[in-house]
């Protein structure tokens, strides 16, 4: 029976006297230990999971939980953290606060709207649970207690604490359970309004910035750079109204996902600019509840579900143009984003009124709307002009065709809509890249052109290595990464063509070339053909052998370099193609990072481990050690991974002790907060935790303090040359000595010989691995050397 307290008589069952003392005594504790939290609260999500925790150490609850209501659709209460014998509970129900859909008449869902405590003593006999009562009681959950977090507009979440027997709540025990979720509402509220007070001295100072240190283009540029940053905006831009298409609109500055886009030309009737022109200001918080206005008629924002905008209206009052901001959610804080917004406009507005005179008109006809590139209409008048301008005057052209490898397995995997964004990043990345006397256009899908006058060989060797140095680095797009390559070919007018036709035909084949050799960039001559490109059919293959199991484990051995014996071994994955024969992990390590398949790749990795452990058990010779296993980035963004991890070694019977991860600090360092955490519920379950290729990467030794990690493996770039390079021999000695005042052992890669090996034991080095030692086996291989009667390796 749900039972809220609403000042009504208490129907309730009672404990008994004594009970119901230590159920208060626990209580009690349980509020004090918050309060201390509480006190000391640095962030959002580190307070929500100490109060979890404590809610189950201290207050005895068998599992607890924060979630917070959504304003979605469904109403939906998502979780914020939790603590407990959770066990996967959380993912199967999918709790409301709906009052029209069925998920929605839980605790959770009356509590948030009705903004009471919620109690169920006995989750069996209450009819109203039924529909999670399956899910509570397989893992124990007897009874539950449901407190709303309020704030002044109400409640926003909840504070759900499970029970593991049916114990009645004393009226004094729920009234402190209460002040203690409105002492943790409070809290959550405090650190909202201190982040917000950030967020505005952070804006006017963007603006200060902008204002003062810029000018002309690069003005607009970096104020809509700095209003988005400020307002947590999906997109910005700064556009004039064009004086003889009235109709249409011209941007001076455009932002999208974070990068600066090429601006665009676009018709605004019937849309919210059009209001914003008429009307001073529009705001559609949400574009889902109002329907009277489209957003945007530019298609790559069609996406955007918030919208507000602004007019610029010089010092007599005439329009000048609009200041726009979009969100993919509705935005939260609407009236923060008016007031930033407004300041924002003033000091567009009088920068604008002293560039009056400088028009940008664009004909929409000559121009991408996806990527605001010229498009190939203008590129053709274009390259027709520049082979005239060449024959008159002898000179060289060069065209260079780029296409993106594996971009079509975007647009099959993630659909077109991200793919044209991605598109859009990297016509960005382009456009920075060239000079100014560099032409660019997108022909279509993922192909772009380079044009280059008066072109020499070397000239367009440096041109080709800027374009493709500027996709080193991913591309995000809604929270996803996306690593491009572009293959590049070339040909040069005339010798490689004398028609527009001719020349285009020929750049392509050079194109087709470079993607076939791997290679980056291709002359056109005219031996090229073209073949289908390795790297797209390796990739279709290695998807084929992960989901078939076709890959395999290998094995390396990790000696104790005091007695010489195996303590452990690193797991390699290793993939023998039917057709290809071996494929390095150089090759199908990047493509699995790519189309985000490692988390699949690594429970695989992790299963097969568990599967050989418990055949060398059965075959009589057990493997004593720990082995290790690498951990890519993408698997710690999954805040399950250390108990979906536990799950497979715990489901196959063996001790999580048997099994130590290695990550990267590239890796870690990419959120290193919740790899800390991370780390130490490894840590927790029972696993061995290492630090890879240690030296490499760009931690602090702040953050590595806060690791509990038990060793740091010494990269093997630093271990080849430390006998010759006093560097290298410096870095490798320093680490050593870091690692032992902090408690971890050191294992050392890469050791190809007797002699590093000795050094690396006089400097104090726990562990060697490497050639020296012995290569990575399969696991038959290994058993017979290192589980069988072989002995220990000779110092």
């Amino acid at each position: 029976m749900s039972t809220s307290s609403d000042g009504q008589e208490d129907q309730r069952p009672r404990r008994p006297h004594n009970e119901q003392l230590v159920g208060l005594s626990r209580a009690l504790a349980f509020a004090s230990r918050c309060n201390h939290a509480l006190i000391n609260m640095r962030d959002e999500v580190t307070l929500l999971r100490d109060i979890c925790e404590l809610a189950v150490k201290v207050g005895g609850y068998r599992m607890a939980w924060v979630g917070f209501a959504q304003n979605d659709d469904a109403k939906t209460i998502v979780p914020r953290a939790y603590a407990g014998e959770e066990l996967g509970y959380l993912d199967e129900v999918h709790l409301s606060w709906s009052e029209q859909t069925r998920n929605g008449q839980g605790t959770e869902g009356l509590a948030i709207r009705r903004g009471m405590p919620q109690i169920i003593s006995d989750l069996n006999e209450a009819p109203e649970y039924q529909p999670w009562g399956e899910a509570a009681s397989k893992r124990g959950y007897r009874g539950v207690v449901t407190l709303p977090l309020k704030d002044r507009e109400g409640p926003f979440g909840v504070l759900s604490l499970f029970l593991d027997e049916v114990a009645p709540i004393p009226n004094e025990e729920l009234k402190l359970l209460q002040e203690l979720a409105d002492n943790l509402a409070f809290g959550i509220a405090t650190l909202r309004a201190r982040h917000e007070q950030q967020r505005v001295q952070q804006a006017v100072v963007s603006i200060a910035t902008a204002v003062s240190t810029r000018s002309g283009e690069e003005y607009f540029d970096q104020l809509v750079c700095h209003m988005a940053c400020a307002i947590n905006a999906d997109a910005g831009y700064i556009a004039l109204v064009d004086k003889k298409a009235t109709n249409t609109a011209h941007t001076l500055a455009a932002m999208i996902d974070g990068q600066s886009v090429d601006n665009f030309s676009y018709y605004f009737p019937r849309t919210a600019c059009e209001r914003v022109i008429h009307e001073s200001e529009c705001v559609i918080s949400d574009r889902d509840a109002d329907d009277r206005t489209v957003v945007t008629s530019h298609e790559p924002l069609s996406w955007a579900k918030g919208y507000m905008g602004r007019r610029l209206d010089s010092t007599d009052g005439k329009p000048l143009g609009l200041l726009v901001v979009m969100f993919r959610k509705p935005p939260t804080d609407v009236d923060f984003v008016r007031s930033i917004l407004q300041i924002f406009a003033a000091g567009a507005a009088a920068e604008l009124e002293r560039q009056s005179g400088e028009a940008r008109v664009r004909r929409l006809a000559f121009y991408d709307m996806g990527t605001g590139l010229p498009n190939r209409t203008f590129f053709m008048q274009r390259l027709r002009a520049a082979i005239s301008d060449a024959d008159r005057d002898g000179s060289r052209l060069a065209l260079m065709m780029l296409n993106m490898n594996h971009f079509k397995d975007i647009n099959e995997t993630q659909g077109h809509e991200v793919g044209d964004k991605v598109l859009v990043n990297v016509a960005e990345r382009f456009s920075i890249a060239l000079r100014g006397d560099e032409f660019l256009a997108r022909l279509g899908g993922d192909e772009f052109v380079v044009m280059i006058e008066n072109a020499h060989r070397a000239l367009i060797e440096r041109t080709a290595l800027r374009l493709r140095h500027s996709l080193t680095q991913p591309l995000m797009v809604r929270g996803q990464s996306f690593s491009l390559e572009a293959s590049i070919g070339i040909a040069f007018y005339p010798e490689h063509g004398r028609t527009t036709s001719d020349l285009l035909k020929n750049t392509d084949i050079a194109m087709h070339r470079a993607k076939e050799s791997g290679e980056g960039h291709c002359f056109f001559a005219p031996s090229l053909g073209e073949r289908v490109s390795r790297r797209l059919m390796l990739a279709k293959r290695f998807i084929a052998a992960l989901n078939h199991g076709e890959l395999q484990l290998h094995y390396q051995p990790q000696i104790d370099l005091d007695s010489g014996d195996i303590i452990g071994a690193e797991v390699l994955c290793r993939w023998h193609d039917s057709e290809w024969g071996w494929v390095g992990p150089t090759e199908f390590i990047p493509i699995a990072e790519e189309r985000g398949l490692t988390p699949a790749l690594g429970a695989w990795v992790t299963e097969e481990v568990c599967r050989q452990l418990l055949r060398w058990q059965r075959e009589g010779h057990p493997f004593t050690g720990q082995l290790s296993i690498n951990v890519a980035a993408q698997q710690l963004e999954d805040i399950r991974f250390a108990e979906r991890l536990n799950t497979i070694v715990s489901s196959a019977g063996l001790a999580t002790e048997m099994i130590a991860l290695e990550l990267t600090e590239s890796g870690f360092m990419a959120d290193p907060d919740q790899a800390v955490w991370l780390m130490r519920e490894l840590k927790r379950a029972g696993f061995g935790v290492a630090i890879d290729d240690f030296g490499t990467g760009y931690s602090s030794l702040a953050y590595l303090k806060r690791f509990s990690a038990d060793t740091l493996k010494i990269d093997m770039s630093f271990v080849r040359d430390m006998l010759t390079d006093s560097h290298d021999h410096t870095i490798v000695t320093t680490i050593i000595a870091m690692a032992k005042s902090l408690g971890m052992k050191t294992v050392a890669e890469g050791v190809e010989t007797r002699a590093q090996a000795e050094a690396l034991r006089a400097l104090g080095c726990d562990q060697g691995q490497g050639h020296y030692f012995g290569r990575p086996t399969d696991a038959a291989s290994f058993a017979k050397r290192w589980l069988g009667a072989a002995p220990p390796v000779k110092r």
